[in-house]
């Protein structure tokens, strides 16, 4: 089987060299180019399954655009592209076309596990499968991921805060026993469009189980600023969700854990916000 095909843009040649050094190790054969035009050439002649993308490349034609082009011309519709940014405000712009972002400076062994999950998924489908089917959020899988890597960055640095908050929904009207399959989608769909609009585009937001969806904020300041963010979502979800001749109301319950010793594993932190849901 060849390996997987993966092109790394951006113009700071060590960092291109070192994104190329992480992925040759995971499997992928890389291509690193440093110039817009050259990138464009061989984007019009080649299709890699992996892209590492720069959104400053210091040209006329940014990262952005070059994301643009990509998402729309059908040839890359299994192609993943990987955003590499330092500015978390430029992320907030593409995320949507972006299967992941990563803020600078990047986590090298973040990076190799990341790639390599996403070269050893289903060759012959190719299919990111990070994302759920319904919501296109991040899956359960992907999320504690992403949690595993945050407790290994609390090994490396003192000053790093990070909380999962859990938020699961619960029918109130119409009093039904069950909510229609077509509905069901509606509501999902409108609920993860709801958490997007409210979170930022650095945070990890998965739909974890059937009505139960689950954010991780990191970089986050004071502990109170988690209080914000749960009663600004919590306000945003419960309003109602017209569907048809219909609209329903959902009850939300929420439970959030801001990361301390008391939790040796992932898997503590989240039972901890599981445990809190109210």
């Amino acid at each position: 089987m060849s390996k997987l095909k993966a092109l790394i843009i951006d113009d700071n040649k060590e960092v291109a060299s070192a994104f190329s050094d992480v992925l040759r190790s995971v499997g992928f054969d890389c291509e690193a180019l440093l110039y817009v035009k050259d990138a464009l050439t061989s984007l019009a002649v080649t299709v890699p399954d992996l892209i590492l993308l720069d959104m400053r490349l210091g040209q006329d034609i940014g990262g952005e655009d070059i994301l643009q082009q990509i998402r729309a011309n059908p040839r890359f519709d299994n192609t993943r592209v990987i955003i590499i940014t330092a500015y978390p405000e430029v992320a907030e712009l593409v995320s949507e076309l972006a299967d992941l972002v990563l803020i600078k400076p990047v986590d090298f062994d973040q990076l190799s596990t990341l790639s390599k999950r996403m070269g050893t998924l289903d060759v012959k489908h190719r299919i990111f499968q990070f994302r759920d089917s319904v919501t296109q959020l991040f899956n359960q899988e992907f999320f504690v991921t992403r949690l595993e890597h945050a407790f290994a960055r609390d090994t490396r640095r003192k000053d790093f805060l990070f909380a999962v908050i859990l938020f699961e929904l619960h029918l109130s009207e119409p009093r039904a026993p069950h909510v229609q399959p077509e509905v069901k989608t509606r509501v999902l769909q409108e609920v993860a469009s709801r958490l997007r609009q409210e979170l930022r585009s650095t945070d990890t937001v998965a739909r974890y189980s059937e009505w139960q969806f689950a954010v991780l904020v990191e970089e986050f300041k004071r502990p109170e600023d988690i209080d914000i963010i749960v009663r600004r979502i919590q306000a945003r979800l419960k309003n109602s969700y017209p569907v048809g001749s219909h609209t329903y109301h959902f009850a939300v319950k929420c439970g959030a854990v801001i990361y301390n010793k008391d939790y040796p594993l992932p898997k503590d932190m989240i039972e901890a916000a599981q445990q809190s849901l109210a």
